[in-house]
C-alpha cells in the first residue's frame, strides 16, 4: 500500500510539474491546438470557444524534430460532447486481478511468426486491419504539391475531430437536412439504456486499457517498424515510443512519419523525387499497411512526413498507394486506407496506366479467398467492411458488387457466431470451422482479430448482443488476469484495438483522448 501511494504521489508530482512548470524538460514537442479536421478530412471552422486538446506531435524544429519543449497550458473551454467469458479453464471476470497492481510488461521485440495450424494463413498477425474511421466519405486527399508547411514550420496537428469514430452502417441513413427542409426539426433521438451486463464491462475495459496503455511504449532499439506499428494500433495518436536519444517517450506516429529508425529500419524512401513506403520484413508486411493504420488513427492527409530533409505529407503516401495498385495482388490494406481517405466515387490511374476505383478494389478483394488470407482473412473482411461503410455513408447505390459485398459480410457474421465457443472466444481455427485450442496466445490472436472485424462491421445495435458481450468479456478477462504475460505484439495490438473500438462505439469514449484523460486523473 505504501509503495502504491508513493507511486501515485510520484505521478501527481510528475504531471503537476509537466503541466504548471515552464522550465521542465520533455522528450517530445507538445502541440496545443484546436481540432482542425473531421475524420473524413473535411475542414472544420475553428472557433475561439472550441476545446483545446494536447496532442504529442512532431515539433517545429526541423534540425531536432523531437527536441524537448515545455507544454503550453490550455485555456479553459466548454467541454465537447463525446463521440459516440469466462475461460473454460476457470478464468472468470469476478476472479480477475486488478491490472493496476501488476508491474509494467516488457516491450519485447517479436517478429511475425509462422503458425502451425491447418489454417493456411500462417502469418501471426502481420496486418493492421480495421475500419476504424467513421469517415469513409472522405474528402479527396490534399495534393502532394501542398505540403503541410506553415509559416512557423510547424506540421499539421496529429489529431482528429471530436466526432471521429468508426463508421457504422446505420449512420449512412442519416442524411443532412436540405435547405428547403430547414424548418422541419428532426425528432430527438432517445438513447436506449445499456443492458446491465454491458454497463458492468465499462469499468473493467477502462481498467485494462489504462494498464496496458501505461505499459505500452514501444522501444525504437528493440522493435522494428512492423512491431512499432502494431504497438500504436490501439492507441493511435496517443501512442508513445522509447528512443535512445530522449529521456522521455516520444509520439510513435510522429517518430515513424519523420522516418526515424525502429531497430535500425526506416519505413520511407525517396525515388525520382517521390515518397515511397517500403514493404517487406521489419518494415510493413503488406502494401498500404501503414497508411491503413494512420486511417484507423484518424490522422489527416495534411500531416507531415519528413524523409532525408524533404517535406511530404500523408497525401503523398496516399498517392503512392493509389499509383501502385496492381490486379490480382493483395489489396486489402489499400482498400482499408483508400476507403477512408478518398471519396467513395473516386477514380485514379495507376503507374501502369490502368484505371482504378474503390469499386474495382472491392471486386479484386471479394474474388480472393478469405480462408488462408492474412490473419485468417479478418483483414480482408475488414477492408470489405470499410468499403461498404464508405459507400453507404456517401449515399451511393448499393447494387451489383456492393450488394454482394453486404451479403458476404452478413454471411461471415453468422458464421462467426455459429462457431463461437461457449466461453465467448471465437474459433482458434479462424473461419475454417470450430476450434478451441488451449493455448492462450492462440486464443487471443484469433478472438481478438475476429472481434475487431465484427465491431467494425456489425450494425451499432448488435454491439450489445449476447454474442458480442460474451466475446468482449472473454478478451477483457484474459488480459485482465494475465497482465504479466508476454503477449506477442501483433495479437495483443489487435485485441486491445478491439476493446478500444468497443469503448468508443458503445461507451462513447473520444478517440485520441487517453493521454489527456490520464493527465486529468493524475491532477485529480
Amino acid at each position: 500500500m505504501l509503495r502504491r501511494n508513493g507511486n501515485l504521489l510520484g505521478a501527481i508530482v510528475f504531471w503537476g510539474t509537466t503541466t504548471f512548470t515552464t522550465t521542465a524538460t520533455f522528450a517530445q514537442e507538445v502541440v496545443v491546438a484546436p481540432i482542425l479536421n473531421h475524420a473524413d478530412g473535411s475542414n472544420t471552422e475553428v472557433a475561439s470557444d472550441k476545446p483545446m486538446i494536447r496532442v504529442a506531435a512532431v515539433p517545429q524544429d526541423k534540425n531536432d524534430p523531437f527536441k524537448p519543449a515545455p507544454p503550453v497550458e490550455e485555456p479553459k473551454a466548454k467541454e465537447a460532447p463525446a463521440a459516440e467469458h469466462k475461460e473454460e479453464s476457470g478464468e472468470t471476470a469476478e476472479g480477475a486481478k486488478p491490472v493496476e497492481d501488476a508491474p509494467s510488461e516488457k516491450s519485447e521485440q517479436e517478429a511475425p511468426t509462422v503458425e502451425t495450424k491447418s489454417d493456411p494463413s500462417k502469418t501471426m498477425d502481420i496486418p493492421a486491419d480495421s475500419l476504424e474511421p467513421e469517415a469513409s466519405e472522405e474528402k479527396p486527399e490534399e495534393a502532394p504539391s501542398e505540403p503541410a508547411k506553415e509559416e512557423t514550420q510547424q506540421p499539421a496537428p496529429l489529431m482528429q475531430d471530436d466526432a471521429a469514430r468508426p463508421i457504422k452502417d446505420g449512420e449512412a441513413d442519416k442524411k443532412p437536412a436540405q435547405a428547403d427542409d430547414a424548418e422541419a426539426e428532426p425528432e430527438p433521438m432517445v438513447e436506449k439504456p445499456l443492458p446491465p451486463e454491458v454497463r458492468a464491462l465499462q469499468p473493467r475495459i477502462a481498467r485494462v486499457l489504462n494498464y496496458y496503455y501505461r505499459s505500452q511504449p514501444s522501444d525504437a532499439v528493440k522493435n522494428d517498424v512492423w512491431e512499432t506499428m502494431h504497438g500504436f494500433l490501439p492507441w493511435g495518436v496517443d501512442a508513445q515510443i522509447r528512443t535512445p536519444q530522449y529521456r522521455q517517450p516520444v509520439n510513435t506516429i510522429g517518430w515513424i512519419c519523420w522516418n526515424k529508425p525502429c531497430r535500425g529500419h526506416r519505413l520511407f524512401e525517396i525515388k525520382d523525387g517521390k515518397l515511397e513506403a517500403k514493404q517487406g520484413p521489419r518494415v510493413q508486411g503488406h502494401h498500404g499497411q501503414f497508411l491503413a493504420m494512420l486511417a484507423q488513427s484518424y490522422v489527416p492527409a495534411s500531416y507531415e512526413i519528413q524523409v532525408d530533409g524533404q517535406s511530404f505529407t500523408v497525401a503523398d503516401l496516399i498517392e503512392f498507394e493509389k499509383e501502385t495498385c496492381e490486379p490480382k495482388s493483395e489489396l486489402t490494406f489499400k482498400l482499408i486506407s483508400l476507403s477512408y481517405y478518398l471519396p467513395a466515387d473516386a477514380t485514379w490511374t495507376s503507374r501502369d496506366g490502368q484505371e482504378w476505383s474503390l469499386e474495382r478494389l472491392l471486386k479484386e478483394e471479394i474474388t480472393q479467398k478469405v480462408v488462408g488470407a492474412a490473419c485468417g482473412g479478418t483483414h480482408r473482411l475488414t477492408g470489405i467492411a470499410f468499403a461498404v461503410a464508405s459507400r453507404k455513408k456517401a449515399g451511393l447505390p448499393m447494387d451489383g458488387v456492393w450488394a454482394k459485398a453486404e451479403e458476404y459480410l452478413n454471411a461471415y457474421h453468422q458464421h462467426s457466431f455459429q462457431i463461437q465457443n461457449r466461453d465467448g472466444s471465437f474459433s482458434t481455427n479462424w473461419f475454417e470451422g470450430r476450434g478451441m485450442d488451449r493455448d492462450i496466445d492462440r486464443r487471443l490472436q484469433t478472438s481478438g482479430h475476429i472481434l475487431e472485424f465484427l465491431i467494425f462491421s456489425l450494425p451499432q445495435e448488435e454491439l450489445t448482443s449476447p454474442e458480442i458481450i460474451r466475446a468482449v468479456n472473454y478478451i477483457t478477462t484474459i488480459m485482465e488476469r494475465n497482465p504479466k504475460h508476454e503477449w506477442s505484439i501483433g495479437p495483443k495490438g489487435h485485441a486491445l484495438h478491439a476493446l478500444v473500438l468497443y469503448d468508443q462505439m458503445v461507451f462513447g469514449t473520444k478517440p485520441g483522448s487517453r493521454t489527456e484523460e490520464i493527465l486529468q486523473t493524475s491532477h485529480d
